[in-house]
C-alpha cells in the first residue's frame, strides 16, 4: 500500500545541527511500555564519529505535526562509499536509564506516587520531561516497599500494574513527556477521524477486526497489612444519651481498596471488547483516540484509544499496525512485572540501641552494605520464637536472619538470631515492682528507692586480726581460674569466621573504637600476644589473673584490639559468657583479705548488671 503523498521522512538532531534523509525506519510504541524506533539514515561523506551520536536528542519528523521524540541509544556505521554513508540509530526515551543494574533497597512510609517521582530524580530525568495526572484516586503512603534484585524500571512497571495507573508520552519537536494518569482525561481530547477503505492514496483504515483473549484466571491474594493498631476515638463523657450512628465516609483504606477493586474489574475487561487493525495513517500513536468512519460493520465507527502501535515506512511507503480499545473503557496495565520473591532467609543487622517497640518489635537493617546511600532508619520486624525465647532480645549490632512470609519482599520477619549476640531478659520491667537477684548465697535486692546487697561477697564476717588463710604454714587456696575464652571474631559480634594466629592487644582506652588509637601510649598496653590456630588467646594463668585484676579496676576501659576490630571487654563478656563465667572471672581477682573486697564490690556490681544505673548501695 502506497504511503501517504508528501511523507519525507528525516532525523533532526538539534544540539548537533543536523538532519538527515531517512532511508527506512520500523518501530514499537504501547501504553506502559518504553517506544524503540530503529532508523537508518543517509548522510555525505566523511563519516560521523559513533560516539558524537550517542546520548544525542533526536526527532523523527513523518510530516508537518507529526513525529517522534527520542534520545540516541545507539548508533552504527552499516555502509560507506566515497559519497554516502549510511547508519543506524535506535531512538528510545529518557526512562530507558532506569534499566540498569537490579539492585535491594528498603523504602518506608511512601505514596505509589512519590516513590515514581524518587524514581525519576535519582535518574537525573528533567522535571520538565515527567507529569502526573493522579488528582481523584487515593495512593496512600505504603508502609514497607522493598526492592528486591529488580532495576529501578521493573520497580516503576510493577508500582504502576499494582495501582493501575497508566502512562504514555506525548512527542513535541524539542522533547517528549512521560504522562502517568489514572483514567482517560489525560489522553488526547482530539479524535484522529480516518476512513475505512481497503485501497486508498489518502491515509485510510485497510483492515479492521475484532478479537477475543481468555480472561487471566490467576489467583490473587491480598494481605491485611501489619502496624500500629488502631484505636476507637473515646466517646463524650455527656454522649450517653446519644444514638450511635455509623459514619457514611469510608475510611481512606476502604476507599484506595474499593479502587483497587473497581481497577482490577477494568483491566479484566479491557481485551474483553479489543481491535485490530492496519492503516497508512502516520499520526497514529499509543494514547491517542482514532475515530473509524466507513465501515460496513456499525460497530466498528466508533472512537477507538490506541494501546499498542507498530511502525514501518521509509521513503515512499507507509503502514502500521495498531491494537485499540473502546475509548469509553478504562485502560489499566496488565499484569506483566511480578513482585520478586524472596526465598530462603537474608542477612540483617539490628539497629543500635536494641530495643523493642510497643508490638514487640525489633529494628533491622537490611542489606546496609547496598543500601549505603539511603535512608540509614531500619525497618520494625515481628519476631518469631517459642515461648521460651520470648524474652531474648538480639544486641545492637548483630547479625540476624530475616525470612519472608510467603517469600513476599514486603512481608518481612525475624526469623533467628546468633545466639552468642542474644540478650537475656525483658527489655521493660514495671518500676514500681522489686527484683530480687541470687547467685551462690549473694543477695542483690532492687525497689524504686534501694539498692541492697548481702551474702559473703558483700559482707565480709569478722576475723580476728590475721586471717586464718594468711597463717603461715597453712596451704594458700589457688583459684582454679576462669574458664571463659576469648576469641578473634572476624566479623563481631557474629560468631562464625576466627582470626588464627593474628596479633592482638588488649589496651585500656577511654572508648572504644579505632579512631580513638592515636591517642594511645605504650603504658596503655596490659598485654598482647598472638591467637592459637581456634582464634582464641592463648593466655597464661598469671595474665588471667592479671586480666581479672585489671578488668575490676577499671571495667569500662579494657578493650581486645586486633586486626581491623577494638572490641570492649565489658561487651564482650556480657554477648558471649554466661552470669557463672563472668561470676568466676570476677572470683579470680579477688584478693584473699575481706577488707580489700569491699572496694571492688561497687565495680562488680556496676559490671554484672550495667543496666542497674548509678542508683546508690545500701544494706
Amino acid at each position: 500500500m502506497e504511503s501517504p503523498p508528501g511523507l519525507s521522512p528525516t532525523l533532526t538532531l538539534p544540539e548537533l545541527a543536523l538532519s538527515f534523509a531517512v532511508r527506512q525506519f520500523k518501530g514499537h510504541e504501547a501504553l506502559n511500555q518504553l517506544y524503540q524506533l530503529e532508523i537508518e539514515l543517509l548522510g555525505p561523506a566523511p563519516a560521523i564519529r559513533l560516539e558524537q551520536w550517542l546520548h544525542q536528542p533526536a526527532y523523527l519528523s513523518l510530516g508537518a505535526d507529526c513525529g517522534r521524540h527520542g534520545i540516541v541509544q545507539c548508533a552504527a556505521l552499516i555502509e560507506a562509499s566515497a559519497q554516502q554513508i549510511t547508519y543506524r540509530l535506535t531512538l528510545v526515551p529518557r526512562l530507558v536509564a532506569l534499566e540498569q543494574t537490579p539492585r535491594r533497597r528498603v523504602r518506608r512510609e511512601l505514596s505509589v506516587p512519590q516513590l515514581l517521582h524518587q524514581l525519576l530524580e535519582e535518574h537525573n530525568l528533567p522535571a520538565d520531561s515527567y507529569r502526573f495526572e493522579l488528582h481523584h484516586g487515593e495512593y496512600p503512603p505504603r508502609a514497607l516497599c522493598i526492592q528486591y534484585d529488580e532495576t529501578d524500571l521493573h520497580l516503576l512497571h510493577r508500582l504502576c500494574e499494582e495501582e493501575g495507573i497508566h502512562f504514555h508520552f506525548e512527542h513535541q519537536h524539542e522533547r517528549h513527556v512521560l504522562v502517568f494518569a489514572e483514567d482517560s482525561a489525560s489522553f488526547t481530547q482530539h479524535p484522529l477521524e480516518t476512513a475505512f477503505a481497503p485501497s486508498a492514496d489518502q491515509p485510510v483504515i485497510s483492515q479492521l477486526f475484532q478479537c477475543h483473549s481468555p480472561l487471566d484466571s490467576a489467583p490473587r491474594h491480598s494481605v491485611q497489612p501489619r502496624g500500629e493498631p488502631q484505636e476507637s476515638r473515646p466517646a463524650p463523657a455527656d454522649a450517653a444519651n446519644q444514638i450511635a450512628q455509623a459514619t457514611a465516609r469510608a475510611t481512606l483504606t476502604q476507599q484506595h481498596q474499593l479502587q483497587l477493586s473497581r481497577r482490577e474489574l477494568e483491566r479484566l475487561r479491557c481485551p474483553h471488547r479489543q481491535v485490530q487493525g492496519h492503516s497508512t495513517q502516520p499520526d497514529l500513536c499509543s494514547g491517542g483516540i482514532l475515530q473509524v468512519s466507513g465501515h460496513p460493520v456499525a460497530v466498528f465507527n466508533d472512537q477507538w484509544l490506541l494501546c499498542e502501535v507498530e511502525h514501518q515506512g521509509c521513503a515512499s511507503h507507509y503502514r502500521n499496525q495498531f491494537t485499540a480499545i473502546p475509548w469509553s473503557s478504562e485502560f489499566r496495565p496488565a499484569l506483566k512485572h511480578p513482585k520478586p520473591r524472596i526465598h530462603g532467609q537474608q542477612i540483617g543487622r539490628v539497629a543500635e540501641p536494641a530495643v523493642l517497640d510497643a508490638l514487640g518489635r525489633v529494628e533491622v537493617r537490611l542489606w546496609p552494605e547496598q543500601t549505603a546511600g539511603d535512608a540509614p532508619s531500619g525497618i520494625w520486624l515481628p519476631r518469631v520464637q517459642v515461648a521460651a525465647a520470648a524474652t531474648q532480645v538480639p544486641a545492637g549490632g548483630s547479625e540476624v536472619q530475616v525470612s519472608f512470609l510467603d517469600g513476599d519482599p514486603d512481608r518481612p520477619v525475624l526469623y533467628a538470631t546468633d545466639r552468642g549476640a542474644v540478650r537475656n531478659g525483658p527489655t521493660r520491667h514495671d518500676e514500681e515492682q522489686p527484683i530480687s537477684l541470687c547467685a551462690n548465697g549473694n543477695v542483690l535486692h532492687l525497689t524504686a528507692d534501694s539498692i541492697t546487697l548481702a551474702g559473703p561477697l558483700f559482707s565480709p564476717t569478722p576475723t580476728p586480726s590475721v586471717d586464718p588463710l594468711e597463717q603461715p604454714g597453712l596451704p594458700q587456696p589457688q583459684h582454679s581460674g576462669w574458664s571463659g575464652e576469648i576469641s578473634l571474631f572476624e566479623r563481631p559480634p557474629a560468631t562464625t569466621d576466627r582470626l588464627a594466629h593474628a596479633n592482638w592487644y588488649i589496651v585500656r582506652m577511654p572508648r572504644p573504637g579505632l579512631k580513638e588509637l592515636s591517642g594511645l601510649d605504650r603504658s596503655d598496653v596490659v598485654m598482647q600476644g598472638t591467637s592459637l590456630a581456634s582464634g582464641n588467646l592463648a593466655l597464661s594463668p598469671a595474665q588471667k589473673k592479671q586480666l581479672a585484676c585489671e578488668f575490676v579496676r577499671t571495667p569500662d576501659q579494657l578493650c581486645l584490639l586486633y586486626p581491623g576490630q577494638c572490641v570492649a571487654l565489658a561487651e564482650y563478656f556480657q554477648q558471649h559468657w554466661n552470669s557463672e563465667q563472668r561470676l568466676s572471672f570476677i572470683e579470680s581477682a579477688r584478693p584473699t583479705s575481706p577488707s580489700a573486697r569491699t572496694g571492688h564490690n561497687q565495680l562488680l556490681f556496676d559490671w554484672l548488671l550495667p543496666h542497674a544505673g548509678k542508683a546508690p548501695r545500701s544494706g
